[in-house]
């Protein structure tokens, strides 16, 4: 979604009498909607409705849409300010650098819950978020580098969860050692 920004930026500098100007920034805005609408868009929403018990999804549910709706206000209400002050491609290009800022952060600090039953979660949620930080960077980051940069399909992840017959006892045992 980043490059869809600095591209839709980068179009500002095309001239206007160019017809290509409004076109290829009209492109790259609807590519960043197209990417962001099944991708991004959703995931709030989609997270906190896992992340919750049942007991407190509903206040849950609803800090994670008025967040959400909150940061989208404060998005519209400033963007007329930031075009003033960074013009176009510096607009769009601040926003695409939140955008990798955004990646970053949710790789290091936001727990994978797919395809995770509720109990489960309970095991993913103990784990402290420095644990869960140092593992993306020491485990995760290097082996995505060897299987998809490096093309290594020998590559293996040891994972950071072991759910198969263990209690909770010793899940926390478990979770306790590797971060030691």
């Amino acid at each position: 979604m980043a490059w869809t920004l600095l591209a839709a930026g980068l179009c500002f500098i095309i001239p206007e009498e160019n017809r290509a100007h409004l076109g290829m920034i009209a492109f790259f805005i609807f590519l960043f909607a197209a990417f962001y609408s099944p991708g991004e868009g959703p995931v709030p929403f989609t997270y906190s409705a896992e992340v919750f018990p049942l007991s407190h999804r509903e206040v849950g549910m609803s800090w994670a849409v008025a967040t959400c709706l909150f940061w989208a206000a404060v998005l519209s209400i400033t963007f007329p300010r930031l075009l003033r002050a960074f013009h176009p491609v510096g607009a769009f290009s601040f926003y695409a650098g939140l955008n990798v800022t955004a990646l970053c952060l949710i790789f290091l600090f936001v727990p994978e819950t797919k395809q995770r039953t509720l109990e489960e979660l309970d095991y993913v949620f103990a784990v402290p978020t420095r644990t869960h930080a140092s593992y993306q960077l020491k485990k995760a980051l290097p082996w995505w580098i060897k299987r998809y940069v490096m093309r290594r399909k020998d590559a293996r992840l040891e994972p950071l969860y072991h759910f198969e017959g263990a209690t909770a006892a010793d899940q926390l045992i478990a979770v306790k050692a590797m971060a030691h």
